[in-house]
């Protein structure tokens, strides 16, 4: 039951008289302009996660390895661990946009820290994490001295 009006036809569809066909090309010239832009936002969104999740990996594995670089340097009578070959253990085969390009450990007597550089092109990301190295023993070893000092001086 389709008539022919000007313009375009008639169709009886779901019990409805609807128009069809009298813009036929006006969707394809708008996906034309649409479509790339859809596309270079979806392109920018995996972009940023990626970015994102490698800037974590980074931070994450240098923590970590500070961490470790602090309980080794409690330990008495062990070896020095090679802590830039256990960060590059940490990070290999996670990153999946940026490049491992640095990796600088500092130790002094109170802390380790760990300065870490990735990138790609014109993309750079540092990361820093720093950790404490605790003497609990050397504080316990004063209190008590202390303590020593003060029951001495109270008898």
């Amino acid at each position: 039951m389709a008539s022919q009006i000007k313009g375009g036809s008639r169709k009886w569809i779901l019990g409805r008289n609807v128009k069809v066909g009298g813009a036929r090309g006006s969707i394809t010239v708008e996906m034309a302009y649409i479509l790339p832009v859809v596309f270079l936002v979806f392109l920018l969104v995996v972009y940023t996660v990626f970015y994102y999740h490698d800037k974590n990996i980074l931070n994450g594995a240098a923590a970590e390895t500070a961490v470790v670089g602090t309980q080794m340097a409690r330990q008495k009578g062990k070896e020095d661990v090679d802590l830039q070959n256990f960060y590059r253990e940490r990070v290999k085969g996670k990153l999946i946009l940026l490049r491992l390009t640095g990796i600088e450990i500092t130790k002094s007597k109170k802390s380790i820290e760990v300065s870490v550089h990735a990138g790609k092109g014109w993309m750079q990301v540092s990361a820093v994490q720093k950790a404490a190295l605790p003497r609990p023993e050397d504080k316990i070893r004063k209190k008590r001295q202390l303590e020593s000092i003060g029951d001495a001086e109270g008898r």
